[in-house]
């Protein structure tokens, strides 16, 4: 247990001193360093196995002790560990402790933000205290102050009204084990990198005390302002939301680098180093991580439909999706492995115009394993073309797409509902010019009075996909509320060859069926001459076959009857009359 002797206070009066005074005097310093820093070359980036090399390199060249800890929170499982359960004094590390109580008791509406706290004597260290005694500031104040700038005086008031027993017991039931705040002024505080990293997983998923909580604990961590650890090395844009720790012979850092592939947790707790050389090393791990090329957290692939999928308008539609887990870590259905379905919508010029209120919770599934999912996406009430992109997401809700994972998208043609439900039987083989039988079987008819519909079609060259001829054909006269069938002549289009035609049924410019596509073949006519071609002579013909002999019937004579009978001529026979 590395646990050195030292008071309750975090960061020493002379530490934070040299960093107020570097801010103040030397900010153009600071501005001269950002700005190298983000027109340096990016560092190359690395797997999973290369920043574990390097990582591992990092520490044995490091001359004092470290504990690491690297996770992608939304994986179950750390990205790297170097000693995660040994026991270290935490220094300014326990008023992240302070600041979860805090934020508990807000919640709870046991504490208000406006509330008054005072410091007292007792809270005044020689080192990091920059307010005297009597200094009264509100609860938000006195947080502001511990975090941003590690002020020892608010933390140990606030520490003294919240208590350690109730501090570790908030972290305890949070899941959070081996992160010890003092019970009084003879005791320690320690932690664990295993319990440091814990603390921010749990943050990272807005999971710490509630997402309400957590979202103001990272705002307020974000606003850090001692950086010369693990923001050291990052690019100037770089959110990172971390809290520092300073005692002899200790120097910590700590926080969430929220790189461009997704957040990353860092712990980097060090001991028997000097502070130099300790800052370096934390920032160098800082470095290493932001700039590695991590695998998401879950990958898919999808098997989405290539052709426009016809729906009607201000509809919800549901969409059936076979999603195959491509990763190499299972999914569950809850808990921090679990994953979710996300889309996108936009329009045919590409501008957004919705995207999934939530994720979708996905099955739990197993690598190379496939599961059928049924989306159900709301169609817009405009007729038009839109095109729906999915992803997935994390745990928290998180979009993985930044960090690698694949997304897959599919069209939908929306539009005005039809009428009717029809089926048009186009022959396979036309000759142009010449009209074929068509068979139009329709349900019935949804509108207001009868209607002459047409049948619209176009002829589209498959090599092009250009559109060669279009035109309509009369289909009949559609009465309202019945089924039938009509049989109706279509001339081919005058062209020839293989094309794709597509057709539907027409009330004047308005489709109100489903269209459809089949292949057809126009082969030549069937009648002479053809666009002024001549019929062809008796010599290109050729001999002419010789008539087929008839079959002749025998002639049959009926004799004429010598006795007239009369119903064989269309008159009723009468009886004889009386003798």
């Amino acid at each position: 247990m590395r646990l050195v002797r030292s008071p309750l206070s975090g960061e020493p009066n002379a530490i934070v001193g040299r960093y107020l005074w570097w801010v103040r005097t030397v900010g153009l310093v600071l501005v001269v360093s950002l700005v190298m820093a983000v027109s340096a070359p990016a560092p190359a980036r690395a797997s999973t196995a290369e920043l574990v090399q390097q990582l591992d390199g990092l520490i044995s060249s490091f001359p004092g002790g470290a504990g690491i800890w690297v996770a992608d929170p939304t994986i179950a499982t750390p990205l790297f560990t170097h000693d995660p359960d040994e026991q270290v004094i935490a220094a300014s590390l326990y008023k992240l402790g302070v600041l979860a109580e805090a934020e508990r008791r807000v919640d709870a509406g046991d504490l208000h933000y406006g509330d008054a706290i005072t410091i007292q004597p007792e809270d005044i260290t020689l080192d990091g205290s920059f307010e005297d005694a009597g200094t009264q500031l509100t609860l938000d104040e006195a947080l502001e102050a511990m975090i941003t700038i590690s002020d020892n005086g608010s933390a140990l008031a606030l520490w003294r009204i919240l208590g350690g027993a109730n501090i570790d017991a908030t972290l305890e039931k949070a899941g959070i084990k081996n992160f010890h705040v003092a019970l009084d002024d003879s005791e320690d505080n320690w932690v664990t990198p295993r319990a440091v990293g814990t603390f921010f997983t749990l943050l990272a998923r807005r999971q710490l005390i509630s997402a309400a909580a957590s979202d103001r604990m990272l705002s307020r961590l974000e606003r850090q302002q001692i950086n010369d650890r693990l923001p050291a090395q990052l690019p100037a844009d770089v959110v990172i939301a971390h809290k520092t720790g300073n005692l002899s012979s200790v120097t910590h850092d700590a926080g969430i680098i929220f790189t461009k592939t997704g957040p990353r947790i860092v712990v980097a707790l060090t001991w028997d180093a000097p502070d130099e050389e300790a800052a370096n090393f934390i920032s160098s791990i800082g470095s290493l991580v932001y700039s590695a090329n991590l695998q998401p957290a879950a990958n898919a692939r999808y098997q989405v439909a290539k052709t426009a999928i016809a729906v009607d308008v201000a509809t919800d539609t549901r969409v059936t999706v076979p999603i195959t887990n491509i990763g190499t870590r299972a999914w569950t259905s809850t808990g921090p492995g679990a994953v979710g379905l996300i889309w996108d919508m936009n329009n045919a010029q590409g501008a957004l115009l919705m995207r999934s209120p939530k994720a979708l919770p996905l099955p739990a599934l197993q690598p190379n394993q496939t599961q059928n999912v049924g989306i159900v996406i709301p169609v817009p009430q405009q007729p038009g073309t839109y095109t729906v992109t999915l992803g997935l997401a994390d745990a928290g809700g998180t979009a993985l797409a930044p960090a690698g994972a694949a997304t897959a998208s599919f069209t939908l043609r929306a539009h005005q509902p039809y009428l009717l439900t029809a089926q048009i039987g186009i022959p396979h083989t036309m000759h142009r010019g010449e009209a074929s039988l068509v068979v139009v079987s329709y349900g019935e008819f949804a509108g207001q009075t009868d209607s002459p519909l047409l049948i619209g079609w176009r002829l589209v060259d498959p090599r092009t996909n250009r559109t060669v001829q279009q035109g309509s054909s009369p289909a009949g006269i559609f009465r309202t509320g019945v089924t039938g069938t009509f049989f109706v002549p279509f001339v081919a289009p005058n062209t020839l060859g293989t094309y794709k035609l597509t057709y539907e049924l027409r009330d004047g410019t308005v489709s109100v069926s489903e269209p459809a596509t089949a292949t057809v073949e126009i082969a030549g006519p069937r009648t002479y001459p053809d666009e002024g071609l001549p019929a062809p002579s008796d010599g290109e013909v050729g001999v002419l076959p010789a008539p087929t002999p008839r079959f002749e019937f025998p002639t049959i004579t009926i004799p004429k009857p010598s006795i007239e009978i009369p119903f064989l001529h269309g008159r009723s026979p009468r009886p004889s009359p009386a003798n």
